[in-house]
């Protein structure tokens, strides 16, 4: 797709020079011929700096080391496809723009745009109940849509959660796809009510991949290769429906742990939320393939980078398996992607004519803060196109100052390292030194971020294009409550397994069943923070005012209740 800032391509030029009346040919092709040649060697000089520069962000990797791959492409022709580095450490094997290396949830757009087609086939409508084609789902009061589970709107709960908390290993021992559907069959609530709120969640598309086999009559393998990766010249994409398949050209995936490099492979063959195996190069194929309209036609390109709209009216971001950058001038559309040890970015944006695809067989720049793939789009977009519109006006709504009172003061969550410390000045709520910008006497903007005081210690921090984040209003008082009556065992039927609260010292700490410790932080009364496993616990009282259980929530799975079992009946733990 052509940028109208940029240089019209040659063959333009030559219909528009044709078309020019009481010209002599021979003027015209020696016209022609001069421009041609000055194209050519601007479009080289710019090639090579392109590449110089984006050479300069790749200098860590090395042949010694696991690597990566990035590829480029500006107005659908490849600029820049390089990889770096070693896909199997054990046999030295080195990577190139050929090995396959696995893109984690950028898989996600894959499995969007199978729906997408399938509704265009006529096989199914985005308002269908995805109990229509999973029966087994719960009903929840109200239903959940398949638009629900493609913008993340459904409220399912995060399954790998689940697994964890019954006991599997951070490898997470589930096989397939049909285990992770019992698990989420299991939960009989919902974060939220569909509609309401984005939560991202792989559940929801472990639920479209299976209602792509449902209604297409075909497994999901078949369908996306026959229907995307085949017409899209996709070559080396494949899924990782089984993990003890031999996949030729496959790079190991390693993590970097206590000074050394770890192979960190995932273990099962579960697909459709990730599991694509594939490579730079073919994702610019996949970007041009569907912005393009290619896929399906302009209807089915429309959906696919249509955001969505929540119940109460709030934008939400999260369009059919891409997060939608809209904040600026020209919007671009992207997904990051992290499994095991794999890393993965994926940016396309039409209006300016670049993509580019970044993947990795380790995750040892996880804590470097920037991401690679978004660097290099920076750097060769223009800041006029992705520079942040203006901050939006003030509402003008004028909150009673004495209520505001409650707000102030420091909150805490074990789903983010982040605290959120909240002043108040005779202006209003502050944050950062930032006067905070009430909507009504509850919510409040700060910059793109909506924060939502529940006036009983609870925040509610909603980022762009990111699920909400619950904190608590730290009680210097919460310590004062004995420890004592909070140990025993608790189970949990959703989830299918105990967890222990035992005391260590002064303080308490939590053993799952498999028998990984982690400890917990008291910061408010019943509340504590357990920042190991990103979590935050609330235990609850009866009438007696005695511990009857606890409800514990990680950032994609709300209020999970464990009841406390009684003395000698507790479920055996590993």
């Amino acid at each position: 797709m052509q940028n109208a800032d940029q240089n019209p391509e040659p063959n333009q030029m030559n219909r528009n020079i044709q078309a020019l009346p009481n010209l002599r040919s021979s003027l015209i092709a020696a016209l022609i011929l001069t421009i041609s040649i000055g194209l050519n060697s601007c479009r080289k000089n710019n090639s090579l700096e392109d590449e110089s520069r984006i050479d300069s962000l790749f200098h860590f990797y090395s042949d010694n080391k696991p690597g990566g791959q990035l590829a480029v492409s500006r107005n659908g022709r490849v600029i820049y496809s390089k990889a770096w580095g070693t896909a199997d450490l054990e046999s030295n094997t080195p990577l190139t723009t050929t090995t396959l290396i696995e893109a984690g949830s950028v898989s996600k757009q894959f499995t969007a745009a199978a729906i997408l087609l399938l509704e265009q086939q006529g096989k199914l409508r985005l308002s269908d109940p995805a109990a229509k084609y999973i029966p087994e789902l719960p009903g929840y009061g109200q239903p959940v849509l398949i638009r629900h589970l493609v913008h993340h709107t459904s409220g399912l709960r995060e399954w790998s959660d689940i697994a964890e908390f019954a006991g599997s290993p951070l490898a997470l021992n589930v096989p397939d796809n049909q285990a992770v559907l019992d698990i989420i069959c299991r939960q009989r609530s919902l974060n939220r009510m569909p509609g309401e709120e984005f939560r991202y969640s792989n559940s929801n598309y472990i639920l479209l991949a299976l209602i792509v086999e449902k209604a297409s009559g075909m497994s999901f393998a078949d369908f996306t290769k026959k229907y995307i990766f085949d017409p899209a010249g996709m070559i080396h994409t494949q899924w990782r429906t089984d993990p003890a398949k031999v996949v030729p050209n496959r790079s190991q995936a390693y993590e970097f742990k206590n000074g050394a490099f770890r192979t960190l492979m995932p273990g099962n063959g579960i697909h459709g939320p990730g599991g694509l195996l594939t490579t730079a190069e073919d994702l610019l194929k996949w970007n041009d393939f569907y912005s393009t309209g290619t896929l399906g036609g302009k209807d089915v390109f429309r959906k696919q980078i249509a955001p969505d709209t929540l119940d109460n009216g709030d934008p939400n971001n999260y369009a059919a398996g891409l997060f939608v950058e809209n904040n600026v001038p020209k919007p671009s559309f992207h997904h990051g992607g992290a499994t095991a040890g794999y890393r993965a970015k994926l940016i396309c944006a039409p209006s300016q004519g670049i993509s580019v695809a970044w993947l990795s067989n380790t995750s040892m720049l996880d804590t470097i803060g920037i991401n690679l793939a978004t660097e290099v789009f920076k750097m060769l977009g223009k800041a006029t196109d992705n520079s942040p519109r203006a901050r939006k006006p003030a509402t003008g709504f004028k909150p009673d100052h004495e209520n505001l009172k409650s707000y102030a003061g420091l909150y805490k969550s074990g789903q983010s390292g982040r605290d959120v410390d909240i002043t108040l000045t005779p202006k209003g709520l502050m944050l950062s030194e930032t006067l905070l910008d009430p909507v009504d006497e509850h919510r409040f903007r700060f910059y793109d971020m909506s924060l939502t005081f529940d006036g009983q210690g609870g925040l509610t921090v909603v980022p762009p294009s990111a699920e909400a984040i619950r904190y608590h209003l730290v009680d210097a008082t919460a310590t004062a409550e004995p420890a004592d009556q909070y140990i025993g065992t608790y189970f949990s039927d959703e989830v299918g397994a105990p967890i222990k609260v035992l005391k260590k010292g002064n303080e308490l700490e939590l053993i799952l069943v498999s028998g990984a410790l982690h400890p917990l932080r008291n910061h408010f009364k019943d509340g504590f923070l357990a920042h190991e496993i990103q979590s935050d616990l609330v235990f609850q009282r009866n009438n007696e005012d005695e511990i009857e259980a606890f409800e514990i929530s990680t950032a994609r799975s709300l209020r999970i209740r464990f009841g406390k079992v009684g003395q000698g009946k507790s479920p055996r733990l590993k």
